[in-house]
């Protein structure tokens, strides 16, 4: 990461991680593709409105996951690798704690929550359902999250995929048979992610075992050091409640999706479903600009930093506008995967072409969020989201849905909020930066 052309360097890191979380995003489409195929709308309507909810706990688990990638990636640059020992346990401890309290909040409280959504009766106790079993999943989620962390910010990138795309065959297998030949529908597939999640963090923690780097992890030394806590949750609890707060609003506009009915729902799970994978790349962008960025300022290469954030922000907007316009292009047969009902379609096709065209902006405002991050700035880009991605969301709804209750003034709310976001962004990163010196402090 330090040394040598950035680009290269960039894509070598970012394309297995971008395949990686797009295999984990493979979990969620094939409950989708296989219910919507094999047992019918409602059933692709009670999986998809889930969503939203388990992004929110996802977001704020990969979130706390961050602190760890900052913290280890600064530590390994700077050659503290007793430091990075002390990390590592320290962070797969907390990691299954955190799992474990998500799985005893979230089973009681998915049928209530659900209510709160307006799900529709006919689609609400097969969300719960689903939505309970994969609540159990989420010590294995945790875990994968965390350990990923800790494999990515050295730069390994390529192992936590390799592990998704084991664990991500095995989820399809397992949903083909437990809905098609055991027609067990929703639970079936609920089910098989939870196996498959289950294998993911499993290999990810075998990996870190067989370590033979500061990175190895031994059972007997797996403790919870307060300043090591201390270190992940102010570097990471932004994060995590930055993403949180995306998750909420989207909780909120699942429910503003729900009030059309199980035909909206589906066509928007399908079409959420699809661009998943779009937004895997930008989140892929993100977390390599973190550690990135992170690398170079703990080893005092400011200059070429700038270089780097500037190599990330314009590949980063090109690979997205790629993919959105192949997503575009393809809208009819990739949505007929998920079901052949054309106004199930025709739903999905009308918000794909508001939300992955405008994938490029969202691509500068993350990782203008990430190198703010890794300059020390964690808690301002927290206070910005709030404003402007969570409250300017609801206000959005509250009012501009109300007077126009068009499902397209829904999806609208995404790209607006992006650029507003932007706009504090810029000025914050020339502030956060201004202080650093012009020149590399050490030789390249």
């Amino acid at each position: 990461m330090l040394h040598g052309p950035i680009l290269p360097s960039y894509l070598a890191f970012t394309i297995p991680m971008a395949l990686s979380m797009m295999l984990q995003l493979l979990f969620n489409a094939a409950d989708i593709i296989v219910v919507g195929r094999f047992a019918g709308a409602a059933a692709l309507a009670a999986v998809g409105s889930t969503t939203a909810l388990v992004s929110l706990m996802i977001n704020f688990l990969s979130g706390l996951a961050s602190g760890v990638n900052i913290i280890v990636a600064q530590d390994y640059a700077r050659g503290d690798y007793t430091d990075v020992t002390d990390i590592v346990h320290t962070a797969v401890s907390l990691g299954a704690l955190a799992g474990c309290l998500f799985a005893l909040i979230g089973v009681p409280a998915a049928l209530p929550v659900l209510r709160l959504m307006n799900s529709p009766e006919d689609v609400i106790y097969l969300s719960a359902s689903y939505l309970r079993i994969y609540f159990l999943c989420m010590p294995a989620v945790a875990l994968y999250n965390f350990g990923a962390a800790i494999l990515r910010s050295i730069g390994d990138t390529k192992r936590p995929m390799y592990y998704l795309l084991l664990s991500g065959v095995i989820n399809v297998l397992l949903n083909l048979y437990m809905v098609i030949v055991l027609g067990m529908g929703v639970t079936g597939v609920a089910i098989a992610t939870a196996v498959s999640n289950y294998i993911s963090a499993g290999l990810v923690l075998l990996a870190l075992l067989k370590e033979d780097s500061c990175l190895k992890l031994s059972v007997r030394q797996l403790r919870l050091r307060t300043d090591v806590i201390r270190q992940i949750v102010i570097n990471g609890l932004p994060t995590a409640i930055q993403g949180s707060l995306y998750a909420v609003s989207n909780v909120l506009i699942q429910s503003s999706v729900n009030s059309f009915g199980s035909v909206y729902m589906a066509g928007n799970a399908a079409s959420q479903s699809l661009e998943g994978f779009q937004f895997a790349f930008l989140v892929t962008n993100l977390n390599t600009t973190l550690t990135f960025m992170s690398q170079h300022y703990g080893a005092g290469m400011y200059l070429r930093a700038k270089k780097v954030f500037v190599t990330v922000v314009v590949a980063g907007m090109m690979i997205a506008t790629l993919i959105g316009l192949l997503f575009m292009l393809f809208r009819v047969q990739l949505l007929s995967i998920y079901n052949s009902d054309p106004e199930v379609i025709s739903v999905g096709i009308r918000r794909m072409s508001i939300v992955v065209m405008f994938g490029f902006i969202e691509i500068l405002m993350d990782s203008l969020s990430s190198a703010i991050r890794a300059s020390g700035h964690t808690l301002e880009p927290t206070v910005i989201s709030l404003l402007t991605a969570c409250l300017f969301r609801i206000l959005w709804l509250q009012t501009v849905f109300r007077a126009f209750r068009v499902y397209e003034i829904i999806i609208l709310v995404w790209p607006v909020s992006w650029i507003l976001t932007i706009i504090p962004y810029l000025f914050l990163y020339r502030r956060a930066t201004r202080n650093f010196p012009n020149a590399d402090t050490v030789r390249v």
